[in-house]
């Protein structure tokens, strides 16, 4: 077989319910320059697993079919940036369930003369995204992959059992009242809300503005961003505050000591407190995964000045 010289492989997978009925997806290309050609693609349905799990499962096969290809330098893009920062070692593998997967993963990278990995947001992973979730739906494997999925019975389970309460099936029919230990790391019923607060500092100008807010200024701009979901991980946590604070901060950092009026989107839209909290809410939504809800953004020009938006 002649082997490919250089490849971008896209992996997604998802759980529906966390854990719950799970999906994996990975799309394999080559560029010619134009466009992306695809090698190989494929959806797989794994049974109950956790968002974690099914992750790294999918970045698992996709391994596989880029080493059966002979990928000489692999690109591998992933929404899932806690998988991206372990592999890259950047955050510790502390779960249980995990670290067997985690290993696979790294033999499988070791076997690759060269390869680098990325964080991508899920607009760009979506055909990944489609493949996971339409294997769910069909509860069977998708796309034309070169290595089919076979389910990995070598970890016996451990990635599952070790992000929730021992049980005899995934499914149980038992209506007795859980204990408290085992209800604590069940998924709840309710809303967990987190909020974050970062600054900047900018000028800018109230085109229009009928008073001396129309004359260039400056403001120590105070944004709180507050998200919620209803699921938690295997730690038990609804979503990282450290992963909040890096996406808004990504955001923010195009604005600051920067003239507001000069930086798009405020070029051609009034620097205003209204606007600034639509665009950066707007904007962060589309970095949250999966589950977590942008609740509002709130914009303080000065301690006691806040405007908040909420869609």
């Amino acid at each position: 077989m002649i082997a490919v010289e250089h490849a971008v492989l896209n992996t997604d997978g998802g759980s529906r319910g966390n854990p719950g009925p799970s999906g994996i997806g990975f799309t394999l290309c080559v560029d010619n320059g134009r466009e992306l050609l695809t090698l190989t693609r494929g959806g797989a349905f794994i049974g109950v697993a956790t968002n974690n799990v099914a992750e790294y499962r999918a970045l698992i096969w996709g391994l596989e079919n880029a080493a059966a290809l002979s990928v000489q330098k692999l690109e591998i893009c992933a929404d899932s940036e806690l998988l991206v920062k372990q592999l890259k070692g950047e955050y510790k593998v502390k779960n249980e369930g995990i670290k067997p997967l985690y290993r696979q993963a790294q033999q499988l990278l070791a076997g690759f003369p060269a390869y680098s990995i990325r964080h991508v947001y899920r607009e760009d992973n979506s055909e990944a995204d489609v493949l996971a979730n339409e294997a769910m739906d069909q509860a069977s494997e998708v796309g034309d992959a070169v290595v089919p999925y076979i389910s990995n019975d070598l970890f016996g389970g451990m990635a599952l059992e070790a992000a929730q309460p021992a049980r005899s099936s995934p499914i149980s029919t038992d209506t007795s009242t859980p204990t408290s230990s085992e209800g604590d790391r069940m998924s709840s019923t309710g809303t967990y809300t987190l909020t974050v607060k970062e600054h900047f500092d900018a000028a800018h100008a109230l085109v229009g503005y009928p008073g001396q807010c129309r004359n260039l200024h400056g403001h120590t701009w105070d944004i709180e961003a507050s998200v919620s979901g209803t699921e938690l991980d295997e730690v038990g946590i609804v979503y990282d505050f450290k992963d909040l604070k890096s996406a808004l901060l990504e955001i923010l950092d195009a604005y600051d000591h920067h003239y507001l009026n000069e930086v798009p989107p405020f070029d051609t839209l009034n620097a205003t407190a209204e606007n600034l909290a639509r665009v950066i809410y707007e904007q962060l939504a589309a970095k949250l995964p999966a589950g977590i809800k942008l609740e509002e953004i709130a914009v303080w020009e000065s301690p006691i000045a806040k405007l908040t938006y909420r869609q």
